[in-house]
């Protein structure tokens, strides 16, 4: 059975959602202050891309085990087969989402392989705050977009007219950029080259013997530095992203706990369940039936 990651247009929820609300068949749909379930704080893999319009609120987000804190105003853009996970969202969030088919997006960033383009922008930091001179672009994009998808019914041109209207206003507004916070010491930039070099290879390095080799570093001094500047040891930020991705893996695809254990590159089934259960206090099995049957984990024993 194939596996649904919230905000697919798919998913039958939402494809009854989609009888009442605007959209263009399943290409493109607009979706006003959903609800946040609470299974939704587990981390899922996105089969669809979203760009979410906050209106009100503050949020805090993983997406590819990067965090980050929403104020709003602002958009993020979630694109297709990424790794996400709520931490604090309003329960009621005053949000519009604008949710693409994977021929939507294309159509919207052509420019994929343009490292210069918008789509790298995104990738590198998905989050666009929105000055108050630029609200009220927003709010007409978002006013001009209902009416084209209302109006789309015999159109065949509607979804080139909304992937027209979604790129003038990405381009009416400062592009995503990423501000990165300054490096104050030695230790918050040995911090930061850590967590850049564990977001490109958790999957297959989880020894700190090999983020110490590449950094140049001993082991000793690579841990010591890294608790000093987080809080947290090196182990305890290699599990976290292995067990995320795990659990994303389990949850919002087809995989079986045998083919989840190849994909992190563990060597065995047993040795990924023991490894799981250790960080998490639940087999895969279990918490691959916790997340089919909609039950939130969050106040659970982790």
């Amino acid at each position: 059975m194939k596996k649904h990651a919230p905000l697919d247009l798919s998913h039958p929820a939402l494809k009854q959602l989609a009888i009442d609300l605007p959209s263009i068949g399943d290409e493109l749909m607009m979706v006003d202050n959903l609800p946040i379930p609470p299974y939704m704080h587990e981390p899922f893999i996105t089969h669809r891309a979203v760009a979410v319009f906050f209106h009100e609120g503050a949020y805090d987000i993983s997406v590819q085990m990067r965090r980050y804190h929403v104020e709003s105003p602002c958009v993020l853009v979630l694109l297709d087969n990424q790794t996400v996970q709520l931490h604090s969202v309003d329960p009621q969030p005053k949000a519009t989402c604008i949710v693409l088919s994977p021929r939507a997006i294309e159509g919207l960033l052509p420019n994929r392989v343009d490292s210069q383009g918008l789509y790298r922008s995104i990738l590198d930091y998905p989050v666009l705050p929105l000055r108050p001179e630029y609200l009220p672009i927003k709010d007409h994009t978002l006013a001009l977009l209902r009416e084209i998808l209302r109006l789309s019914e015999g159109n065949p041109n509607s979804l080139e007219a909304a992937q027209n209207l979604l790129r003038t206003f990405f381009f009416s507004v400062p592009q995503f950029k990423k501000t990165p916070p300054a490096a104050k010491s030695h230790r918050d930039e040995v911090l930061f080259d850590f967590l850049d070099l564990l977001h490109e290879h958790f999957r297959r390095q989880r020894n700190t013997d090999f983020y110490a080799d590449c950094l140049c570093l001993s082991p000793k001094h690579l841990s010591r530095v890294v608790k000093q500047a987080s809080g947290r040891t090196v182990h305890d930020w290699i599990d976290e992203y292995v067990t995320t991705e795990a659990k994303a893996l389990l949850r919002s695809t087809d995989l079986t706990v045998s083919q989840v254990a190849d994909a992190l590159c563990f060597a065995s089934q047993p040795l990924f369940t023991k490894y799981f259960q250790r960080t998490t206090g639940f087999s895969p099995s279990h918490f691959k039936r916790m997340m089919e049957s909609g039950v939130s984990l969050r106040n659970k024993r982790k």
